[in-house]
Order: structure tokens, then C-alpha cells, then sequence
């Protein structure tokens, strides 16, 4: 019996197949899943192919039996260039060694500190988020970044200053672009010569080191230091080594963190409260959830966060639809089997987190917002990496805990406070840049709860 070839999609036309994808990534992988089959390959401008799938044991393989033969791809191999040599990017024993230097910072005593500096961030936010309820428009993605940014720089190094603010949000979003950019179409990189905007880049990037640089000096030169992520990381040492983290180590982890905490969680905010303000049905309940669990207090505190199970289903089902880490790229190192198919050593491999979490196969009417699909005897009846917004295997994303805590405390407290609506209710489309984002951002309008905290 001959086997099964691998489908191979092919453009129309004379132009690279790739460019296809390269043009709509999230589009293309769904679209070529339900043609093609839930793994597929797409020849490589003739060099080598690249292996797309939203196969549950195929991600399995790659990210977690056989996680040793897959290295990082291309696209992290550009995050480099602002991320430096931080989790995301790193590989090996270097990363195994940061990894057990950073873990302890993640532990439940550490987040209930770090929880306590949100709470002050968030009722700040939404005191001033209430002097916009007076019938304008406003972006609710720009909102949600700035809460974000100003929690990660509380959590981060215990300050929330608009300066401090706005230079690393500006500097790492224009990095964000460039970087992006480079990835998919790198026959683009030796314009960014010639354009100036690789010189543009490095500028920004060297004020952006300076900054963390004087940061990190000063912090070591307080007696006292204050309770914090920077701190922790100061105070980290290698439990077999015994060494801490250099100056360079620091600024690079403070870097991901910043970047991978305040892009993620903006993000699936802002897409979460898109879903709601859609779907009014879901918000009255999670509303009736809040308003049973909290009574009559103004925050959750970290115990209740526990007891809120249905917000925690409505993020969850967020992020299932529009998840902020929409896809991982691998390159194995020696050949491997995979569904019975010899695939070659160096080959590139697309795990589309978001095809994967529009898979009929595990969710029912996929377009469709339905919490209901995180309760917990549905979520026992998938297969685990059914559902992975924060990864899978060795490098499932170290601060997923610190995100969702974060996310259910701005939810709730939003809604308490809040109703959302749409100007219009035109759909808002995704942008896949380093995490998934609202194209345009989207446009709300709030108005003040009679009854609030």
C-alpha cells in the first residue's frame, strides 16, 4: 500500500508559494487546514519547505517528546535583535540555566506581592477611565495598553512614570514593526539599509538599553530594595552554579518580560472586551458572577480570583479565538519521523495556535464566543494541547499565572464599573505582528454603572 504523500499548496501563478502566506498568515492557515488537511507543506523559495500544521500530535512531538531536535526558528533568530538573549529567544543550557534562575520570581508567595501593586495600578486606571464616560469615543486598545504598561513597569521596577511609559512602549512597539517586517519578507532587509530605518532601529534600541541599563545600576545600589520582579531577578542565583545574573542577563529578561507581559495581556483584553460588548448575554453573566463573588468591594483580592471561574472561561475563550501568541515557529536539527513521514533535518515548522484553536475538530462552531466551552468537564474532554495560548512542553510561557491574574483583575473590575459599546459593529481585523493585535485598534464608547464599588 503506497503512502499518503504530504499535501504541498502551490500559488497560482509564477510567484512563490510563501508570499501567499506571508500576505495573510491567519487567513491563509485556516483556509489551507480545511483544503489541504490539518498538516501541509509550502515549498521555501526552493531552498527547503516549510511545514505547516494544526496537528495535535505533531505540535506534540515538536514541543514536547521530542522538543530536544527543534530549535527556535528564523523569526526568534530577528526578535534577538531587541529581545537580546532573554527566555524567549535563548536555546540550550543557557536558557535552561535562566529558566532556574527565574522561575522562583513566578512562585504564588512571589505573585500575591506582585498582585498587591496591580490592585493600586488598576484602581488608578479605572478612576481615570471614568472621566471618559461622558459620551466620547475612545480606542480600548490604547486604554488596555496603557493599564498594562503601567502594571508591568509597577511589577517590573515599582514605578509608573508617564516618561518611563511611553519611551519603552514607543521604542518597543517601533521595534515590533521593524522586526516583523524582517521576518516575512526578508528579501525586504538590505532596503532597511538604504531607507535609514535599520539605523532608526539601533537608535531607538540604544536609548531604550540605556534607560534599563541606569535602572538596573541604581537598583543595585539601594540598600532597600523594593519588592518587585527586578529585584527578584537581582537577587536569583544559579542553584548550581551560584552565579546571578549579569547586567546584560538582567536587561535582556526585563526586556521579555516587558514586551511578552504588556503585549500579551493588552491584547487579550482589548479583544476579550470586543467579544463582550458583542455579546451582551455573556457579559450579564459574567457580570452576575462578579457582582456574587466581590458583594460590595471594589477589587478581587487574590483569593477571590479562584472563585471567579466563569471569568476566567470568558478569557479563556478570548484567547482562544484571538490569541496573543498565535503561532511558534521550530526547525528540527536531525531528521525525523512525524506522521510517518521522514521530514528532513533543517526543516521550518508553522504550529498555528490560531488555525489549531479554530479546529471543528475540538471546537464546535468555531467562530462562535462561548465561554461555556472552558468548563471544566469540556476542557477535560479535549485533548490538552487543543488549547495553547501560552505554549506547550519545557517552554510553556514562564509568567502565564502572572497574565491571567492580571487579566482577571482588570476584567472584573472593568465590568463592575462599565458598560461597552461598539461605534459600529463593523468586525475588527487581527494583525499578527510579534503578538496578535486589533489592526487600528477599537473603537468604544463607555458608560458609567448607576451602581459601582
Amino acid at each position: 500500500m503506497t503512502k499518503k504523500m504530504i499535501p504541498v499548496y502551490k500559488s497560482k501563478g509564477f510567484k512563490p508559494s510563501i508570499l501567499d502566506m506571508a500576505k495573510d498568515p491567519l487567513k491563509f492557515v485556516v483556509e489551507q487546514s480545511q483544503k489541504l488537511g490539518n498538516f501541509f507543506t509550502i515549498p521555501f523559495y526552493g531552498i527547503k519547505n516549510v511545514f505547516v500544521t494544526t496537528n495535535v500530535e505533531v505540535i506534540r512531538q515538536v514541543m514536547q517528546s521530542n522538543q530536544k531536535n527543534y530549535r527556535k526558528s528564523a523569526t526568534y533568530k530577528q526578535l534577538k535583535l531587541a529581545l537580546g538573549n532573554g527566555l524567549v529567544t535563548s536555546e540550550g543550557e543557557f536558557w535552561r540555566r535562566q529558566r532556574r534562575m527565574a522561575q522562583p520570581a513566578f512562585y504564588k508567595t512571589q505573585l500575591e506581592e506582585l498582585y498587591k501593586k496591580m490592585v493600586g495600578v488598576a484602581e488608578n486606571f479605572c478612576a481615570e477611565l471614568s472621566d471618559k464616560t461622558n459620551g466620547e469615543t475612545i480606542n480600548i486598545s490604547h486604554e488596555m495598553m496603557a493599564v498594562t504598561a503601567d502594571i508591568v513597569l509597577k511589577t517590573l521596577f515599582s514605578t509608573e512614570k508617564d516618561n518611563d511609559k511611553v519611551g519603552m512602549s514607543e521604542n518597543m512597539k517601533f521595534g515590533q514593526e521593524y522586526i516583523m517586517n524582517r521576518a516575512r519578507k526578508p528579501y525586504m532587509i538590505p532596503l532597511s539599509y538604504i531607507n535609514g530605518q535599520k539605523r532608526k532601529f539601533e537608535a531607538r534600541m540604544a536609548e531604550f538599553d540605556q534607560e534599563m541599563f541606569e535602572i538596573i545600576d541604581e537598583r543595585r545600589q539601594v540598600k532597600d530594595k523594593p519588592i518587585d520582579l527586578l529585584t527578584m531577578l537581582l537577587q536569583a542565583t544559579d542553584s548550581e552554579s551560584g552565579d546571578g545574573m549579569t547586567n546584560r542577563q538582567l536587561r535582556d529578561e526585563l526586556v521579555t518580560i516587558h514586551a511578552a507581559g504588556h503585549e500579551t495581556s493588552s491584547n487579550a483584553l482589548s479583544w476579550t472586551l470586543y467579544l463582550l460588548a458583542k455579546h451582551p448575554a455573556i457579559l450579564a453573566k459574567l457580570r452576575t458572577e462578579v457582582n456574587t463573588v466581590l458583594k460590595n468591594t471594589s477589587h478581587p483580592s487574590f483569593t477571590d480570583l479562584r472563585s471567579l471561574t466563569y471569568t476566567k472561561q470568558v478569557i479563556e475563550e478570548g484567547m482562544r479565538l484571538y490569541p496573543p501568541a498565535y503561532a511558534v515557529g521550530r526547525e528540527n536539527i536531525e531528521k525525523d519521523e512525524v506522521l510517518g513521514h521522514t521530514i528532513p533535518a533543517n526543516s521550518i515548522f508553522l504550529l498555528s495556535i490560531y488555525g489549531l484553536h479554530r479546529d471543528s475538530t475540538y471546537y464546535p462552531d468555531p467562530e462562535k464566543f462561548d465561554p461555556d466551552r472552558f468548563a471544566p468537564e469540556q476542557v477535560k474532554a479535549r485533548p490538552s494541547l487543543a488549547y495553547m495560548p501560552f505554549g506547550a512542553g519545557p517552554r510553556m510561557c514562564i509568567g502565564n499565572h502572572f497574565a491571567m491574574m492580571e487579566m482577571q483583575l482588570v476584567l472584573v473590575m472593568l465590568v463592575q464599573r462599565f458598560d461597552f459599546e461598539l461605534i459600529d459593529n463593523k468586525p475588527v481585523v487581527p494583525q499578527p505582528l510579534v503578538t496578535l493585535s486589533p489592526k487600528g485598534g477599537i473603537k468604544m464608547r463607555l458608560r458609567k454603572l448607576v451602581a459601582t464599588p
